[in-house]
């Protein structure tokens, strides 16, 4: 083979780069996320209802969601939480609420746990009214440790006026529907509030001697009650509050009767001094980095990247008040800086490695043909990662640096052997061929050995395990390509050294 190669160099280099544009191109296209997809025995599902939902009805569809996940044969248990209890960690109003189901052990399962899914996603996409969050309880802990939401993805819209960042959200959401790749959209702009909203006649105000503040006191008082004074009852602080008597239940009708006491002693109604209305907002205001925002939550399947690339060119057709942004939030924030941390790192570690043997081999040009076997390591390393359907992540990351050092140690010693046969009388041609024939059996018994004893964790079917999954297979994948880069590729290139 050495003979071929060293006789169709070109041949050579041209199959190299297409296997590292195969490795570029499958890395673009392949899912990534920032922690491995973990089967964790369990599912977490949150479901939101309109505002103002009373605790019965929350109750009562929480019901039909308990049957319906116990009516899955792969599902042992679940429990369910609606609403939060009184001196509880949760603050979520009665409109919310979640159920944690446990699994059966995977090998009494019938179906994979995103087939478990898509099935609830299935039974549960018929209740009208409500929205739906999946997840698993530990990977949804992480997520929102690590990038402040519930979900892997979201869309965030930044602007000062709510009316206009629900239009917006609107926009966007139906731009993300028409994408294939991204499903389970969660626009929370959608679930409204009720709210009555006041707004002051200033002329009728001036004509009875009346302010903007004397008349929402007085609807304070009416619904709420006004805090006058604090007493101090048996050495505790007593507030007191005055409210008049007005009906407890709220209605336009109710409002437009209620009497303002103005500063000569009249009695006006308010529907005299003000016009009211009923509108539907979204019923929280939420804010990120002090900024009014509203986020649209949603999950990609495949690679979140070209996801984001496709989204970004078509949010670019709308039109953005003054004001306004819209930015890609979740885990594809993090997965980005983690993604730069890496690569600075990586690129530290291959100058140094690089200064080194620059210095020992006293040449630039060998470390270079040295460190071409750290590309090649990760193309078999991402190729075989596409082949087992596993994603990149940060334990891909921990298996990319620990392939950077393993991948130039065997071509170091091979070069050096070339070398100093070299040096001893011979050409290059016949040097290079020693050396590989003398340290071929070393350099596979290494690469084998390594390979052997991660093979185990590789395929482990256990619970949780595919956190260690990814790194024994990018180092299994790399060392494969990294040994027949160092015994084919090195000796190839350097046949002119």
């Amino acid at each position: 083979m050495l003979r071929f190669t060293f006789a169709h160099r070109g041949i050579t280099v041209l199959l190299t780069i297409l296997a590292l544009g195969l490795g570029s191109l499958a890395a673009w296209l392949g899912p990534m996320n920032v922690l491995p997809h973990i089967d964790e025995g369990a599912i977490l599902i949150e479901y939101v209802m309109p505002p103002g939902t009373s605790l019965k009805e929350s109750d009562r569809i929480g019901d039909i969601l308990e049957r319906e996940a116990l009516a899955q044969p792969d599902i042992q248990t679940v429990y369910r939480r609606t609403g939060s209890p009184e001196h509880g960690s949760q603050i979520e109003g009665v409109n919310r609420g979640e159920l944690t189901m446990k699994l059966l052990p995977r090998s009494l399962r019938t179906r994979t746990l995103d087939q478990i899914m898509a099935g609830l996603r299935r039974k549960y996409s018929k209740i009208p009214g409500v929205a739906f969050l999946y997840h698993q309880p530990t990977q949804e802990k992480m997520d929102e440790s690590l990038s402040g939401l519930p979900a892997m993805f979201g869309v965030t819209i930044f602007g000062p006026g709510l009316p206009e960042l629900v239009a917006l959200a609107a926009k966007a959401e139906k731009i993300m529907a028409r994408d294939p790749a991204i499903s389970n959209i969660i626009n929370n702009t959608r679930i409204k509030s009720p709210q009555i909203i006041v707004h002051p006649y200033p002329m009728e105000l001036s004509r009875y001697g009346l302010t903007p503040a004397a008349v929402f006191k007085t609807i304070q008082a009416a619904h709420f009650g006004l805090r006058v004074t604090t007493i101090i009852r048996q050495r505790q602080q007593v507030q007191v509050i005055i409210k008049t008597g007005s009906p407890s239940e709220t209605t336009l009708a109710s409002l437009q009767k209620l009497a303002v006491s103005t500063p000569s002693g009249q009695s006006i109604p308010l529907g005299r001094l003000a016009g009211i209305s009923i509108t539907h907002l979204p019923a929280a205001v939420t804010r990120l980095n002090g900024q009014r925002e509203v986020t649209i939550l949603a999950e990609v399947n495949g690679s979140i990247p070209a996801a984001v690339g496709r989204l970004r060119h078509k949010f670019s057709a709308i039109s953005l008040p003054d004001g306004y942004s819209i930015a890609f939030t979740g885990q594809y924030q993090v997965m980005r800086r983690t993604v730069m941390d890496f690569m600075l790192i990586g690129l530290a570690a291959i100058m140094l490695i690089y200064l080194i043997m620059a210095m020992q081999f006293h040449s630039w040009h060998q470390p270079l043909i040295i460190l071409l076997t750290v590309p090649v390591a990760l193309t078999g390393a991402i190729i075989l990662l596409v082949i087992t359907r596993v994603g990149l992540d940060i334990s891909v990351g921990m298996g990319v640096m620990t392939l950077i050092g393993i991948a130039v140690n065997n071509a170091i010693v091979l070069l050096d052997y070339a070398n100093h046969r070299a040096a001893a009388g011979g050409g290059m041609v016949e040097a290079l061929q020693t050396a590989v024939s003398v340290r071929l059996r070393p350099i596979i018994m290494t690469a084998a050995t390594t390979v052997f004893a991660l093979i185990p964790v590789a395929v482990n079917p256990a619970v949780g395990s595919r956190i260690f999954q990814p790194f024994a297979i990018t180092v299994i994948g790399g060392l494969l390509s990294a040994t027949a880069a160092t015994l084919i590729l090195v000796p190839t290139l350097a046949k002119r050294g």
